[in-house]
């Protein structure tokens, strides 16, 4: 039986990781969470405007959010796609 993900487990502006489909290994930032959907964005091909839309099951949490990103979101201002390419610049920095 296929393990059911917990939904309330991802938030926007949490980092996370694509583990299937042709996208399989890239970072993504959460901008909303629709169900068992997630609407994603790089900042470059997949963007604030036009993100990309993934199930749950088909990623994987990385228990981290920007701060820059957080703050943002809480005080209710604009994402840019600049914020998101920097956060994930800096998250895969902090990987290596």
């Amino acid at each position: 039986m296929a393990k059911k993900r917990d939904v309330n487990r991802f938030h926007p502006g949490q980092i996370i990781l694509s583990d299937a489909g042709h996208d399989q290994g890239k970072m993504y930032i959460v901008l909303e969470v629709q169900e068992e959907t997630l609407f994603l964005a790089d900042g470059v091909r997949k963007t604030v405007e036009k993100p990309k839309k993934k199930n749950i099951r088909h990623v994987r949490r990385m228990n981290y959010i920007d701060p820059e990103i957080d703050a943002k979101l809480k005080n209710e201002y604009p994402l840019e796609n600049e914020d998101i390419c920097k956060a994930i610049q800096l998250f895969e920095e902090k990987l290596r």
